[in-house]
């Protein structure tokens, strides 16, 4: 079955402002994750929860195709969900939508922070686009990926696996992903930082030689990787720890 286009498919949306009015400094966009995954996933929910009130963002997030109010066939119906393409295009579209929507509703920001952010797959469609040109207002993009599926981007992605790795190795090292959007004429956009945080059981045999990997390109310095003792993928009690590993890491840089 092929892919739908984006523009064709009602994605149910959530958009949450600082509390109290306050007015954003910036914007971030959450991902979730797959088989049954929604945007009520406690990574995905705590962290929204952390940029919105701690760091003064908009948060969006949105229920992937077919789960919740959204449109669609999910991951198991349609191909182009499964490999990720639909995951990939849905989050261009949010990230370009929501862009326009952050500049129209407050246009006297200046330099708004841009966070791109995704939990399990949705940590790969968040690796795999970047910040249109045509929005020069934000500042340099961060990027926070919860457990990255090393060892599931295979059955994940099958035969587009390696693009997905050398999409996020790009950005650390600045080029060499060969699906870089042509506005950017080869050279990986300016970004602010990336950083990983996985859980410590599933840091199994591939793991540790793709982070070594990434470590090694980390040519920009940009980069952060934590391992947090105990967890699994699913994070269950310990998803709290996500939010202070991030918040130690905006801290100190």
């Amino acid at each position: 079955m092929g892919q739908t286009p984006s523009q064709n498919v009602y994605l149910e949306t959530r958009v949450e402002d600082p509390q109290g009015g306050l007015i954003p400094r910036g914007l971030a966009l959450i991902a979730h994750g797959r088989l049954g995954g929604n945007f009520e996933q406690p990574p995905v929910r705590l962290l929204s929860e952390y940029l919105r009130d701690k760091r003064q963002l908009r948060a969006v997030t949105w229920n992937a195709r077919g789960i919740g109010k959204s449109g669609g066939g999910d991951e198991w119906t349609n191909f182009g969900v499964w490999i990720g393409d639909a995951g990939i295009d849905d989050y261009k579209r949010m990230l370009n939508e929501s862009m326009a929507k952050f500049v129209e509703n407050f246009p006297d920001v200046e330099k708004p922070q841009l966070f791109l952010c995704g939990y399990s797959a949705g940590a790969i469609f968040a690796g795999c686009n970047r910040p249109p040109r045509s929005f020069p207002q934000f500042a340099p993009v961060y990027y926070i990926l919860i457990s990255y599926p090393v060892e599931l981007n295979v059955p994940i992605g099958l035969y587009k696996t390696g693009s997905y790795y050398r999409s996020v190795e790009a950005l650390v090292q600045g080029h060499g992903w060969e699906n870089l959007p042509a506005e950017f004429e080869g050279k990986e956009p300016e970004v602010a930082g990336l950083f990983t945080v996985t859980g410590q059981v599933e840091t199994v045999a591939f793991y540790h030689l793709w982070t070594s990997i990434l470590q090694s390109k980390n040519s920009r310095n940009i980069l952060k990787q934590v391992v947090v003792e105990g967890a699994t993928h699913a994070w269950g009690g310990k998803a709290y720890r996500i939010v202070e590993e991030v918040d130690k890491w905006l801290c100190n840089i």
